[in-house]
């Protein structure tokens, strides 16, 4: 019985030592966690810019204590292979540098949430280990770290875009009151950034061009940007221009080979019909904004466009389609009939209504007036809304435009608008029956058995 007491209480005292020892790890664990947290947040903005509306460089100033290794001249490059990945990284910050009282000395400046020893640097050599004061300022922190240090935890800024030297923000309604702050550091940190402005209000007028602020800058809006292999110069303030839609015009491209034709329907300044003529397609270039147009010639000869490669209009849409579209491509039509290597492709990239000219195209010709191999490509660009689902919006979508029963060759998500907006792309083959009139004569292929030949009655 005593035995057995003993026993228990000697199992009992292993218990409680091991449960010590856990409390105690965990408790150590949770020191060492807590420490390099307080060691991370030492590398970022001062917390006294939390909720800042009105700029002040000087608030950004902040005093840290770091670690840092002297290194022997000729240890230098073996210490920097071993210590690369626990120097400090920040802007406008060189972690290497001369020692102030020893020219045959480099000090190594490193990351605190990294290094709190000399046992930590794994060095084979013996060196000096000390902590320094360091002054850190508004330029060693890039954008993303100043504007999350300044606005509210709970508030972030999502995204941007750049246009040319233009950088372009949509910020919500929560964010207003922090967007100078925004414009300015945008402006400051983002390389070639002349202008910051914000989009006030969504596309609503036939132009495609919307209502903004500039929230930092200058109010000259002209730029220049790149896009596959061509330059484009625009003013921001007069025609759109989005940069996230560079990719899907290089698809279009990739589709097209030289001596096709492109009918670009909304062709804003360019980023189809450009690289396209470039290429050596035929194309004919239309937008409604006068502005676009104006533009669109001044890239014309910025890329060396021959004429012959790009013609420019001015008009509706529909105008566009019914006149100019329906007369070049029936006079194509013959040489098309004699070589069908020859594609015809019309883009129409405005996804509000774009999708509603697909009617245009309904009937458009006579039935002798272009042959099976001049049938046009659309390529057309809508949004779908995805609230319920995907697919539900994209039957929609289909059955509202009376697409359902088409050639469809692609429905390719082109990129997400909105929670539940989705911009696409559906590419499909136009028939014959659907483009030519077919109401007044009845036609019937007949083959006859003397001769084969195909007639129509």
């Amino acid at each position: 019985m005593i035995k057995l007491l003993l026993r228990t209480s000697r199992t009992n005292q292993n218990k409680s030592s091991r449960l010590t020892f856990q409390l105690s790890s965990c408790y150590n664990l949770n020191i060492l966690i807590l420490s390099k947290a307080i060691s991370m947040n030492i590398l970022l903005p001062p917390e006294g810019v939390r909720g800042m509306k009105v700029f002040d460089i000087e608030k950004f100033s902040k005093k840290i204590s770091v670690p840092t290794v002297e290194i022997d001249k000729e240890n230098v490059v073996i210490a920097n292979e071993i210590l690369k990945d626990k120097l400090i990284k920040l802007s406008n910050f060189k972690p290497i540098r001369n020692c102030d009282y020893d020219n045959n000395k480099r000090v190594f400046i490193l990351d605190p949430s990294k290094v709190s020893s000399f046992h930590d640097l794994n060095l084979n050599f013996t060196e000096n280990f000390k902590y320094i004061d360091l002054l850190l300022g508004y330029e060693n922190w890039k954008h993303e770290d100043i504007i999350r240090s300044v606005l509210p935890e709970d508030l972030m800024l999502s995204s941007y875009s750049s246009i040319g030297s233009i950088v372009h923000v949509n910020l919500k309604a929560e964010l207003l009151e922090y967007k100078y702050i925004i414009g300015q550091v945008l402006k400051d940190k983002i390389k070639g950034c002349s202008s910051v402005v914000n989009k006030i209000d969504n596309i609503k007028n036939v132009y495609r061009n919307f209502e903004f602020e500039v929230l930092c800058g200058s109010s000259d809006l002209k730029t220049s940007v790149k896009e596959n292999k061509c330059c484009f110069d625009l003013d921001f303030s007069e025609v759109y221009w989005n940069p996230r839609l560079c990719t899907e015009h290089e698809r279009i491209l990739k589709k097209l080979n030289s001596g096709d034709i492109l009918y670009d329907v909304f062709a804003g300044i360019g980023p189809f019909s450009i690289p396209a003529a470039k290429m050596g397609c035929v194309v004919l270039a239309n937008d409604l904004n006068p502005n676009c147009c104006k533009w669109l010639n001044i890239n014309k000869k910025k890329n060396h466009i021959k004429d012959n490669l790009l013609t420019i209009f001015n008009k509706d849409g529909a105008c566009f389609i019914k006149d100019d579209l329906k007369a070049h491509l029936i006079s194509y039509s013959e040489k098309l009939t004699h070589n069908s290597n020859i594609k015809i492709h019309v883009t129409m990239n405005l996804p509000a209504i774009g999708i509603e000219f697909v009617k245009c195209f309904h009937q458009l010709f006579e039935w002798e007036e272009i042959s099976d191999y001049s049938l046009p490509i659309l390529h057309i660009y809508t949004f779908v809304k995805t609230d319920i689902s995907y697919e539900n919006g994209l039957k929609l979508i289909l059955v509202e435009n009376d697409l359902k029963n088409c050639d469809i060759q692609e429905i390719f998500r082109v990129r997400n608008v909105a929670p539940n907006k989705e911009m696409i792309r559906i590419t499909l083959l136009t028939k014959k029956d659907m483009i030519c009139k077919t109401n007044n004569i009845k036609r019937k292929i007949i083959y006859t058995e003397e001769n084969k030949k195909t007639k129509f009655v």
